[in-house]
């Protein structure tokens, strides 16, 4: 494989993972707006986790192909695109004890005691997204999407041709310059 086609396989491996994140991330926050799951059902927070870490994951640390860069995102939802990356990495994905402060409360991620007349109790603060913010982080991931995908279709378009002959499952090759664009593998199903 030449230079240019492996750094163009770690591409389509990198915009294809993205596509699919994106899909993924916008079906959980459109099924908590079409089944109207409120702040305080106990699946939405278990919901909007994977909303906000799906859609971080292809700008995350992620070995061997790299992340997406902010340029892929429009400028009008820049400033949304940061608060899902803050929000992913100090409350959904980890749990910051330092991260952002909300106004009148303090940090984000606190845990708090609170006296009762007959017990103290434990309690955690959980600082979530509201579904409000839903339809804008449903807009910004179609439009993601359909980025990714035409990027996705003119790599694939270029270095389909390189897929065998031979009947078969192959692997888009993201590890080894001297290997095929795509290496014959065992099935995964």
């Amino acid at each position: 494989m030449q230079p240019q086609e492996f750094e163009d396989a770690k591409l389509l491996w990198k915009k294809y993972y993205a596509v699919q994140c994106f899909k993924h991330a916008q079906v959980a926050a459109e099924y908590i707006l079409q089944n109207k799951i409120a702040e305080d059902d106990p699946v939405f927070f278990p919901l909007i986790t994977a909303v906000y870490v799906l859609y971080g994951r292809p700008f995350k640390r992620t070995k061997g192909v790299g992340v997406l860069g902010k340029e892929i995102i429009p400028q009008e939802h820049l400033e949304l695109h940061q608060s899902i990356l803050d929000h992913r990495d100090q409350i959904y994905a980890h749990s910051d004890a330092i991260g952002f402060e909300l106004a009148d409360v303090g940090q984000a991620n606190q845990v708090r005691a609170k006296r009762l007349s007959t017990e103290t109790l434990l309690l955690r603060s959980q600082y979530q997204a509201t579904p409000e913010l839903l339809p804008h982080i449903i807009k910004l991931c179609q439009e993601l999407q359909e980025k990714t995908l035409a990027h996705v279709n003119q790599l694939f378009a270029q270095h389909g041709k390189n897929i065998p002959a031979k009947l078969g499952e192959y692997v888009l090759n993201i590890d080894n310059p001297a290997g095929d664009f795509f290496e014959l593998a065992k099935s995964v199903i």
